[in-house]
């Protein structure tokens, strides 16, 4: 019955002492029992280690050793070791999730007694927090009583306090009651193995402790050895402490050592108070580092206060300290992976030498495994990974979320994607995953495209499918039948499986019926079966840790929903309380983490305890935002409440955050002396989130005591550099910087240094040829597209291109995007919104509607009034938006907000048909034809297409739709105009001609002129112009209202475009129009003389005549190009306003950067003026007619 501990600083090595009194021990004792006990994190590595020094000790080290007496374990095993066979040891073991179940069920039981968790169950999180803080109490030895009579004692102390502790009386209560003689947690063993060892004679069993420096032992832990003082022939204590400090008096909060003083205190007085003679202390005297750790570790014990040393030192071997500066994290994690690798090469380290620590790899776990894969590093990370996020847990969320939000786009597609739910064939065989990938895909661009939420996937009728481009009808194909039966066969699946599973949900009466058919539904619809099949697929992939995930994750929710069943199985079934259970549940489990060889790289976090076993560590991550850390968990019981509470003796929580950070110093201390050798400092400037990091203040201390440089380290080499060092590891990773120091090479017009020289003919050669000459090739690579090859060409446009005149004008303005959009036919994925192109189609199908029910019906639109055209217009706009043929119109009844849309478009029409009526009072012309087709378009023809030759047998074909082809006659000649209806202001620029972004009223023009014959009564009627309606509701100014309302809207939806300066023509257009006077309906003037006003709007026959040979001419050269190959990346760019570049979809692909000196816009060439483009068009057809 003694107590003796072990005290040195961490440059000592601690385990020795400790194992040297063990063996000495055992020679004196030799059929006594030794457990050597020591956190459960480092458990394995320490028996493997300690097992090795004794057999060192013992003179067998070279021999096959095994040992009987001794065994290494955790405090949780020594619970197992002496308990495996008690009753209470055998009692069900619940996990955190299970607990908080139980926290769950006793705040429905106490919902009206609480006073303030009543209506904090529903908040995220906080059931998780509530059974952490009891879980606290718990090992702190605070029972239900004892806070119940502090609760009582502090009464009236603060109103927040008294409430909450109040509701954690109850709540603890009722989970303690909840526990008793059922279950076993893991906070509860070591109370149980306290009261079991009471009645165990230990008067021959030995404990050494080891590893238990970092944190202070909770009050159970204290019971514990309590009761192993009392009860055992020896306790040893290791503790990482530079003198002993037997009493209170002894401990100083401004110390280094404060944690592990204070463990000592408390542990000292324990013996004392139970009489257990106390050995004089054993000091660890065998250096465990280098002298240059050791003045490491004297500097930081003597400035932790804050006080800082005036004077500096110098280390005799200077890299064994060293600090590395990187631009960013990868740059760091990259330099370190190089110098790892390097010195197991070069230096004859093993991997498990190495340890990377940080104080939180999240900011890493991106980045880590890429850089340690291409190092080709073995490599552990320690930190618990959490099955929160496993496709398993997404599906059980989504498949609540689907019923709750009622088939909602969003969560159906988050539970297909999670391929566990996968429908089968006819051959009752599950679908290949790809043929399913392909299904979905298609599904949700349809769904997306469309819209469908709710009750549309419920529906019995197939969802309609036809692709519906802007130029054509939408004809159905074979290959659109096949997407139909893929996407509607996807809304099958999911209607088949989910309804009936929601139909018997519905039914349950208790959470046991509700978790017994979740799991008959997980089970019958093969989601285990294809958890399964993902683990035999990554154990044939190699990748042991990605195998065991599906076998822990079905395990931990099978557990979940046994736990669920038993402690809330006959409540009422609450489906949001359920879900947000088993959520807590996976987010509390963690992956079983087993090492797949010895000898590997450990990366860790510093606020974890280490072996001490390491000979060069990596403390990444140095920076001012980490070292110190200044984040705190969270707790029930804030640090002023903490403050408030005055416990029983031996009873005591977790330090405040005070204290926390407080400890930071011996933290970081710790992880300095983790190596036996060298330990090196990495920080990255670039913080990853336009933020800058600054070197931690803890390392600028270091620096400026012992005067170490800082190593800059770049992200990327220069072509001169002669030091590759920092940049030399395996093959593929060094690849990567001779790529980079050869594009800088090519930037900075320098030649290769003869080191990269070097490792460019050792990386082409052998297997990484190929792939060098490959990537070597990259750097040379200009972002100047090959011009097609003919088989290219006639492969994507066959020998006839059929165009509408629109695509030509998108030719002109960007050829490859051109070929990307019509040869590749790369499109974006269409969504479910209200395009100006939807908007645009309905325009045009209530002006075509319009139109051809005046002709037929034999209406002037001058004669009705405007009750007449209200009922029209309803009629119209009610058969178009009714008709189930129009899926695009279905968006403006998918809400109220589209409703209100949808009245504002009517409007617009309904407006427009009183713009007709009252310009129809003004001129005789009249619209003749709508919608009128050119070409084959669809499964429909009209008039016949422009057809257009080309050398090597070639052709071009453009066709198009006409929206109005409107006519005038007069008693000695009729005329016939073209009318383009537009959504926004339009006119015609003559430069837009010019270039061929803007060829589309001359060619309508021309396919009327050829065609006249079939349009007109008379066939020598002659052309009167292409103008453009913009099709509004116009909104008035004050200053627009010159006489009244009706003229100003009459103002405001003048038509523009050009028309032909013929005086027979012009005063036909309004015969009422007076001189001086501008026409109230078409864009003109007379002038005093009668004669029309000269404006860019009138232009004399022959000019139109140039303008459409021009636009054939550009036709022609644009046909001529195409089939030639030509894919130019060359946007227009006008002289104002938008290029071709601008809201491009393309952009991404392109890559186009007019800083490069390959890629340029085609800026406009055309001259300024109207009339020197038209002398100029003029001047090119009369040079093309000549040849």
């Amino acid at each position: 019955m003694t107590l003796q501990f072990v005290i040195g600083k961490a440059s000592v090595d601690h385990e020795e002492s400790l194992l040297s009194e063990l063996a000495k021990a055992q020679q004196e004792h030799p059929n006594d029992q030794f457990y050597y006990l020591v956190p459960n994190h480092i458990k394995f590595e320490s028996e493997v280690q300690v097992l090795t020094k004794l057999a060192k000790l013992s003179g067998a080290e070279n021999e096959a050793y095994a040992q009987s007496g001794v065994q290494v374990l955790s405090l949780t095993r020594l619970a197992w070791f002496f308990m495996k066979n008690a009753p209470a040891y055998q009692l069900p073991r619940i996990s955190q999730a299970g607990m908080n179940m139980l926290v769950y069920q006793a705040i429905l039981d106490h919902q009206d007694e609480l006073k303030l968790f009543a209506g904090e169950a529903d908040r995220p999180g906080f059931i998780s927090l509530l059974t952490r803080q009891i879980l606290e109490l718990k090992t702190g030895q605070v029972s239900v009583l004892d806070l119940d009579q502090v609760a009582k004692k502090m009464t009236g102390t603060s109103a927040d306090l008294d409430a909450k502790l109040h509701d954690l009386v109850l709540i603890y209560d009722s989970f303690e009651q909840a526990m008793t003689n059922k279950y076993v947690a893991n906070t509860d063993l070591l109370n149980q193995l306290s009261t079991y060892l009471e009645d165990v004679d230990l008067s021959h069993a030995h404990f050494y402790f080891d590893g238990f420096s970092q944190t202070q032992f909770s009050a159970q832990e204290m019971k514990l050895l309590s009761t192993l003082m009392k009860r055992a022939a020896e306790v040893k204590i290791a503790l990482i402490l530079d003198q002993g400090t037997p009493t209170p008096d002894a401990v100083n909060e401004q110390s280094l050592f404060y944690q592990p003083s204070r463990t000592y205190m408390r542990l000292y007085q324990t013996a004392r108070a139970l009489s257990v003679p106390v050995l004089r202390d054993i000091k660890a005297i065998t250096p465990r580092t280098t002298p240059e750790l050791q003045q490491l570790e004297n500097y930081w014990q003597n400035t932790a206060t804050g006080v800082t040393s005036t004077q500096t030192e110098t280390l005799q071997q200077p890299d064994r300290l060293q600090i590395i500066q990187a631009d960013n994290r990868y740059a760091e994690v990259s330099r370190v992976a190089t110098m790892i690798r390097q010195l197991v090469v070069e230096k004859g380290y093993r991997y498990r030498d190495f340890l990377i620590v940080t104080r939180h790899l999240d900011q890493y776990e991106t980045i880590l495994a890429p850089i340690m894969n291409a190092q080709e590093i073995p490599y552990f990370s320690d930190v618990q990974q959490s099955m929160a996020d496993h496709p398993l847990v997404e599906l059980i969320d989504a498949v609540f979320e689907i019923k709750r939000k009622h088939f909602q786009y969003a969560d159906i597609m988050r539970l297909l994607k999670t391929e566990l739910l996968i429908p089968k064939t006819g051959d009752g065989q599950y679908m290949a995953v790809d043929d399913f990938r392909d299904a979905l895909f298609k599904t949700e661009n349809w769904v997306l495209k469309m819209g469908y939420q709710g009750p549309r996937w419920l529906q019995k009728e197939d969802w309609p499918y036809a692709r519906l481009q802007s130029d054509d009808l939408g004809t159905a194909t074979s290959d659109d039948q096949a997407t139909s039966d893929q996407i509607n066969g996807i809304r099958r699946f999911v209607r088949d499986t989910l309804v009936p599973f929601y139909q018997k949900l519905d039914q349950v009466n208790n959470g046991r019926e509700a978790a017994t058919l979740l799991v008959d539904f997980m089970t019958k619809n093969g989601v285990e079966d294809r958890l399964m099949a993902w683990r035999d697929q990554a154990i044939d992939a190699g990748d042991l840790v990605q195998a065991g995930q599906p076998e822990q994750v079905w395990q931990t929710f099978c557990n979940l929903l046994d736990e669920y069943v038993t402690i809330l199985g006959d409540r009422l079934f609450q489906s949001q309380d359920f879900l947000a259970l088993l959520q807590a549940g996976f987010e509390g489990a963690n992956y079983s983490q087993i090492p797949s060889t010895l000898d590997q790289v450990m990366i860790s976090e510093s606020g974890i305890i280490q072996m001490d076993n390491r000979k060069i560590t990596f403390m990444i991550g140095s920076t001012d935002k980490t070292m110190p850390d200044t984040t705190l968990p969270t707790h029930l019981l804030n640090d002023q409440d903490r403050q408030k509470l005055t416990l029983p003796e031996g009873e005591y929580l977790n330090d405040d955050g005070i204290m926390t950070l407080q400890g930071e110093p011996y933290i970081n201390y710790l992880a300095f002396m983790t190596p036996s050798e060298r330990l090196i400092f990495t920080y990255p400037i670039n913080a990853g989130d336009d933020d800058q990091n600054q070197i931690s203040p803890y390392l600028s201390r270091i620096q400026k005591h012992f005067n170490l440089p800082i190593i800059s380290h770049t992200a990327t080499p220069q072509a001169d550099q002669h030091d590759l060092k920092p940049y030399l590891g395996a093959k593929r990773a060094t690849l990567r910087h001779l790529i980079q120091a050869s594009n800088d090479s090519r930037e900075r017009n320098v030649q290769l240094s003869p080191a990269w020289q070097y490792v460019y003919r050792v990386l082409n050669q052998g297997d990484t040829r190929t792939l060098t000459e490959k990537l070597l090739g990259s750097i040379s690579y200009r972002n100047v597209p090959a011009q097609l090859d003919a088989e290219i060409v006639t492969g994507l446009y066959g020998s006839t291109i059929n165009s509408s005149i629109s695509k030509l004008e998108e030719f002109y303005r960007n050829q490859y995007a051109y070929f990307l959009k019509y040869g590749l036919k790369l499109r974006e994925r269409d969504e479910f919104e209200l395009s100006p192109a939807n908007t645009g189609e309905f325009f045009h199908a209530a002006m075509d509607h319009l139109m051809k029910r005046v002709n037929a019906e034999k209406i002037d639109l001058a004669d009705l009034d405007e009750q007449q055209i209200n009922e029209l217009i309803d009629d119209i706009t009610g058969q178009i938006l009714n008709d189930p043929k129009n899926l695009q119109y279905a968006i403006l009844n998918s809400s109220h907000r589209m409703a209100f849309i949808k009245k504002q478009l009517i409007g617009v029409v309904r407006q427009m048909a009183v713009t007709f009526h009252k310009q129809s009072q003004y001129t005789p012309v009249r619209a003749r034809k709508t919608e009128v087709l050119f070409g084959h378009i669809g499964a429909e023809d009209g008039l016949p297409p422009l057809v257009f030759d080309l050398p090597k047998k070639k052709q071009i074909r453009v066709r198009g739709k006409i929206d109005r082809i409107d006519t005038l006659k007069l008693p000695n000649n009729q005329y016939i105009g073209i009318v383009d209806y537009k959504s926004s202001e339009h006119t015609v620029k003559f430069n837009d001609i010019y270039e061929g972004i803007a060829m589309q009223m001359m060619t309508y023009l021309d396919v009327v002129q050829q065609n006249m014959g079939l349009i007109a009564d008379d066939p020598d009627a002659q052309l009167a112009g292409a103008l453009y309606l913009h099709l509004q509701n116009p909104r008035l100014k004050p200053s627009d209202i010159k006489t009244d309302v009706s003229s100003a809207l009459l103002a405001k939806e003048r038509y523009e475009g050009v028309l032909v300066a013929d005086d027979d023509l012009l005063h036909g257009l309004e015969p009422k129009l007076s001189v001086s006077e501008a026409a109230k309906v078409f864009p003109f003037k007379f002038k005093k003389d009668g004669s029309a006003s000269k404006s860019n709007s009138i232009i004399t026959m022959a000019q139109l005549e140039n303008l459409l040979k021009y636009t054939e001419m550009k036709i022609t050269e644009a046909g001529d190009s195409i089939f030639s190959g030509q894919v130019d990346i060359n946007p227009y760019k006008p002289l104002s306003g938008p290029t071709a570049m601008t809201n491009s979809p393309y952009t991404a692909i392109m890559q186009f950067d007019p800083m490069l000196p390959e890629n340029s816009y085609r800026l406009q060439s055309a001259p300024s003026k109207a009339d020197e483009i038209l002398r100029q068009i003029k001047e090119e057809v009369e040079r093309r007619e000549v040849h």
